[in-house]
């Protein structure tokens, strides 16, 4: 892995896959004026046969008090979600255009949405999570989000970002860029923290 300052943050250089002949890329580049920061993933195919490949971005953080999935009007999952794993996440329910859920400490868990924004919640503060969407043929059914549950004792959940499929040859490229904003936490209740955060997507 290399790193190279830029403007407003830093370049990744990871070296090439032997599998896939792609070299990842990862601008990270923090908001002047708004807690924020954005990551650009370049997948670069520098060697080898055609691969059909996915920018797939995973974040990993501690275990939240709850984790939203704002889920779009217009959906093709059966039952809004995708279970990918035998258990289901621990309190999973679906209000209106939200799906919640909460770490499940026996199992391992893990669901996908076609929604593009998540919400960890935390004891004081929140991350909201905005995945880049478009047209083409997601990974998992159609997952464009996942999330993922460990049990304890490492109490840490992954909340995934998937771009479109692509079959991709040597000197072509593909990119997903994902936004993470911070905010306080500013009721008790983690549902209407959320509601407040989604207020103008509900």
């Amino acid at each position: 892995m290399q790193a190279h300052p830029c403007e407003n943050g830093v370049v990744l250089f990871s070296t090439a896959d032997p599998g896939y002949g792609i070299e990842v890329v990862r601008h990270v580049e923090l908001d002047a004026a708004l807690p924020a920061m954005r990551i650009r993933t370049e997948y670069r195919k520098i060697s080898g046969h055609p691969v059909e490949v996915g920018v797939w971005s995973i974040t990993q953080m501690k275990d939240p008090e709850r984790i939203f999935v704002l889920l779009p009007e217009s959906q093709h999952l059966a039952g809004r979600y995708i279970q990918l794993m035998e258990t289901k996440p621990a309190g999973l329910r679906i209000e209106g255009s939200l799906l919640s859920l909460s770490r499940n400490p026996q199992e391992t868990a893990k669901i996908g949405t076609e929604g593009s924004s998540l919400l960890w919640v935390g004891t004081e503060c929140m991350v909201r999570i905005d995945a880049e969407t478009g047209p083409g043929d997601y990974p998992d059914g159609g997952c464009v989000t996942e999330v993922y549950t460990n049990p304890d004792p490492l109490a840490y959940v992954e909340l995934e970002t998937l771009g479109p499929l692509a079959t991709m040859a040597i000197g072509e490229s593909i990119e997903r860029t994902t936004t993470y904003s911070a905010m306080p936490r500013l009721a008790a209740d983690p549902d209407a923290d959320a509601r407040r955060v989604f207020a103008h997507d509900l």
